[in-house]
């Protein structure tokens, strides 16, 4: 009995196989039935909202991402929930806002696995990723590039849903070296595939493409999330040679090398558009393009004339390129005025493969029926951003805001009026002082109820209590700091 249970061309061992073959087959159908799209979702890493040509840029050339914009919905407004890269992320996967499970701030990566804050720093486990969502859907998974969401093993993508992985686990990585052990340079820590550290030279942008592309070979027949998770345009500044020539006319260096590492990721888009194509897939994904922040203030990317940069609450900081194509779904060359989120990529996502939705309810909204003309209201009437002490509310178009970085002499709580003033020149507060404390409270009343980032110590900032003091705006309700 012991050797005929083990024998799988028993008449046990056929059993099993025929119904498992009846199971798979029956799964199979359902989904070509249900038709449900593949879904590519494509992250730049720093990108600014101006560097792309369908938002404006003429120096650097673009070409695959403006295409894709012309073949779907461009969102003239698309914010992400975090100004810096792992909330912004954790926002996007979860569809949640991030401080709601307490990584409203980068994870902390040195010293890591000595640290005693590092080990378990990442979206905990009883958060839903996109991944453990569309699986039990009968989607194959993958993410490919950068992760960011946890170096515990426990957090790490084959543990959280995900098929496939090929990246690396933390926040900045150089481009061209990776060592199979781990070092004191977070930047050489290694590249994965699944669970096996690997050694690598090359350049990271091709590879991940190139990647990207052998997923999709693989997947071809059956509904497939493709989470490609880019580095570029991220520092460090290490552009490949095979684009110099699409960039030469730059004459400023910094910018030009720049230039180059978003090329490199347009050819990229490129390849990656071009193999659904060929793999007869094309017409049936959803592709969506963003950014995770706004520019950084120390790098050549641009978000100008948008005020601010990568970490504020300016609409530097968290509007972002971002689009979504679907051929013969979404309208070509569409443009959608009303701000939308990254938190919505989730729940539409989530609809469109018919997955059962989350245990835990979204912050972000399905974004058809607004694409598709189905509504005419906007699909957020408020959105609410937080990190350290820095914070905005942006109500319809109304938002207030303070950030802690800016210069000492612009320290205080500010009010614009984004319709009138998209690029946030004019402070209003002293005009509207009582919009200004309605926003304020509405703001206290959400963040009231966050818990504390669960790796970042120290006491709270009070800059931002002497300056609503002075304005008139002490909250009503007592605000947790998010990382005391």
């Amino acid at each position: 009995m012991h050797q005929t249970a083990k024998n799988p061309y028993s008449k046990l061992g056929q059993y099993t196989m025929f119904i498992t073959a009846i199971l798979l087959t029956s799964l199979l159908s359902v989904r070509a039935e249900k038709n449900v799209p593949n879904i590519v979702i494509i992250m730049a890493d720093d990108m600014g909202y101006s560097d792309v040509g369908f938002n404006g840029c003429k120096d650097i050339p673009t070409p695959h991402l403006d295409a894709l914009a012309d073949s779907g919905v461009r969102f003239e407004q698309g914010y992400v929930s975090a100004s810096v890269c792992g909330p912004s992320r954790a926002g996007l996967l979860t569809g949640r806002y991030q401080q709601r499970f307490g990584c409203g701030e980068n994870a902390p990566e040195q010293g890591w696995p000595d640290n005693p804050r590092c080990p378990n720093a990442g979206v905990p486990t009883s958060e839903q990723l996109i991944s453990e969502l569309l699986k039990p859907a009968g989607y194959q998974t993958g993410v490919i590039g950068k992760w960011h969401m946890g170096l515990a093993e426990a957090l790490r993508p084959n543990k959280r849903g995900f098929d496939y992985f090929y990246g690396f686990l933390n926040g900045a990585h150089s481009f061209t070296h990776a060592n199979k052990k781990w070092g004191k340079n977070p930047e050489l820590w290694p590249v994965y595939r699944n669970k096996m550290p690997l050694d690598y030279h090359g350049y990271l942008t091709d590879t991940f493409t190139g990647e990207s592309v052998k997923f999709i070979e693989r997947n071809k027949k059956r509904p497939f999330l493709l989470y490609v998770s880019y580095n570029a345009v991220h520092s460090p500044w290490q552009a490949p040679g095979n684009v110099a020539k699409k960039v030469r006319h730059i004459a400023n260096k910094n910018r030009r090398v720049y230039a180059g590492m978003l090329v490199s990721m347009d050819d990229g888009i490129g390849r990656i558009i071009k193999s659904l194509k060929d793999q007869g897939v094309y017409e049936n994904t959803v592709v969506i393009f963003l950014s995770d922040n706004g520019a950084p203030k120390s790098s050549s990317a641009s978000s100008a004339p948008l005020r601010g940069f990568k970490g504020d609450t300016y609409e530097g900081g968290v509007r972002v390129p971002f689009v979504m194509s679907w051929p013969g779904k979404i309208k070509a060359k569409s443009h959608y005025k009303h701000p939308v989120s990254a938190l919505d990529i989730v729940p539409t996502v989530v609809k469109l493969a018919g997955a059962q939705p989350a245990k835990k309810k979204f912050d972000g909204v399905d974004l058809m029926p607004f694409v598709m003309r189905k509504k005419s209201s906007r699909p957020h009437d408020v959105l609410l951003f937080r990190r350290d002490d820095d914070y905005a509310i942006r109500n319809r178009d109304w938002k207030l805001l303070w950030n802690n970085g800016s210069p000492s002499g612009t320290r205080k709580v500010e009010l614009f009026n984004l319709a009138e003033d998209p690029n946030e020149k004019t402070n209003l507060i002293n005009k509207h002082p009582e919009k200004a404390k309605e926003l304020q409270k509405q703001f206290d009343a959400w963040d009231s109820k966050l818990p504390d980032n669960k790796w970042w110590g120290g006491p709270k900032n009070r800059e931002r209590d002497k300056a609503e003091k002075a304005t008139g705006l002490a909250p009503e309700v007592t605000t947790p700091s998010l990382h005391s």
